[in-house]
């Protein structure tokens, strides 16, 4: 069972989260959260409605490749039900491979 713990808030515009499989944490990541620019932004150009603070995008870096490509459709859904109003293309889910962050495939 995958548990998403919000862990805490190092500003007003980001919020740091951890993702934890049977009591072990497999991944850690940044939830944004939409500036009052960023807000009118969305609004006017992409037509969505989301408000100052609201999130809109998730990056979730993986500790181990193995693990990430095990569970991470999983993890996708739990980010997508907690996190509902981010668009599923703004879910980004990353490993460490050779000293850069890249995408799990």
């Amino acid at each position: 069972m995958l548990e998403i713990v919000e862990t805490g808030q190092p500003d007003k515009y980001t919020k740091t989260i951890r993702i934890i499989s049977d009591d072990k944490e497999i991944a850690e990541g940044k939830v944004y959260l939409a500036d009052e620019q960023e807000a009118k932004i969305f609004r006017q150009k992409l037509k969505r409605k989301i408000k100052e603070g609201d999130p809109y995008s998730v990056k979730v870096m993986f500790k181990n490749e193995e693990e990430a490509r095990r569970v991470m459709e999983h993890v996708r859904q739990a980010v997508s039900a907690k996190y509902s109003q981010v668009d599923s293309k703004q879910v980004f889910l990353l490993v460490e491979r050779n000293g850069r962050l890249e995408q799990v495939r």
